[in-house]
């Protein structure tokens, strides 16, 4: 499938995390030379303007270092992390390149970080890396590394795909509820006639790289806004926010669980305009 071959491996959660972790290393050192020169978006940007400068930042699935650098030249100081070995030798070559000093990268699993508890003000896992970490069990592993090592007063901010995203009319999210219903009965029936499970888990996806030709295939997994809530470690506060409400276009977006891109901000004070 799609170059995957996962009927060759044992279908258990940890051997399928890492053949697709295995797969996103492949894909991404592909995708470098594109990386290497994208810069912040603007809702990044408009996030990181409310936020006070200097603070100690984790920019976890860095990649080439864009959000890091747009980060850096906004006064903050910067430690990225990617699983790419190559994608952070591209980034430490930018910093150099440019002179900054007030940035670091280093290759890392956002599942098994590093870090002291409490150790970053701030915690982004921007532009859908947290859908690049396959089994449900990895990615709330992920977050609560994240809320691990920020502080307590300190807020960490995903970005999510969203299965329920209607963009482009209700055939789409139609087509992947149905596409993962028969995945949730092949599965069944695996387990019912005792025969390993060899495909795709329900939500996910591959797709044809379109950075840079000839980069090989990318693994995404595409959540519903209830299954993203049950990554919050229990007890703490989160906030769903739109790029219509970050960028103040929209205050309160009705559409917000059906759009393409959803926000996840954990913390006491997880309103990003309370942050000035």
């Amino acid at each position: 499938m799609n170059g995957l071959e996962l009927n060759k491996v044992k279908m258990d959660n940890e051997s399928y995390y890492k053949k697709i972790k295995n797969l996103n290393i492949q894909h991404y050192t592909g995708e470098v030379p594109y990386y290497s020169k994208a810069a912040l978006r603007l809702v990044e940007e408009i996030i990181l303007t409310n936020l006070p400068r200097e603070s100690k930042i984790l920019d976890l699935g860095c990649g080439s270092g864009r959000f890091s650098m747009g980060a850096t030249k906004l006064g903050f100081n910067v430690t990225g992390v990617d699983i790419t070995p190559e994608s952070v030798r591209a980034a430490q070559r930018r910093a150099e390149d440019s002179g900054i000093t007030n940035v670091q990268f280093l290759v890392g699993d956002m599942t098994e970080l590093p870090f002291k508890n409490g150790e970053f003000d701030y915690v982004f896992c921007p532009h859908f890396s947290i859908n690049a970490v396959a089994t449900i069990e990895k990615r709330k592993k992920a977050i609560k590394e994240m809320t691990r090592v920020v502080k307590p007063d300190g807020l960490v901010f995903v970005e999510s795909f969203n299965k329920f995203y209607c963009g482009t009319g209700p055939i789409l999210p139609l087509a992947n509820i149905i596409r993962d219903s028969f995945r949730h009965i092949k599965m069944f029936l695996c387990k019912l006639v005792n025969k390993p499970y060899g495909s795709l888990l329900p939500g996910d996806i591959t797709y044809k790289a379109n950075k840079v030709d000839g980069a090989s295939d990318g693994y995404a997994h595409l959540p519903t806004i209830f299954e993203i809530k049950t990554w919050i470690p229990n007890g703490k506060k989160y906030v769903f926010l739109s790029i219509p409400q970050i960028t103040k276009r929209i205050k309160n977006d009705l559409l917000k669980h059906i759009r393409y891109s959803i926000w996840i901000v954990i913390g006491e004070n997880n309103r990003i305009n309370r942050n000035k």
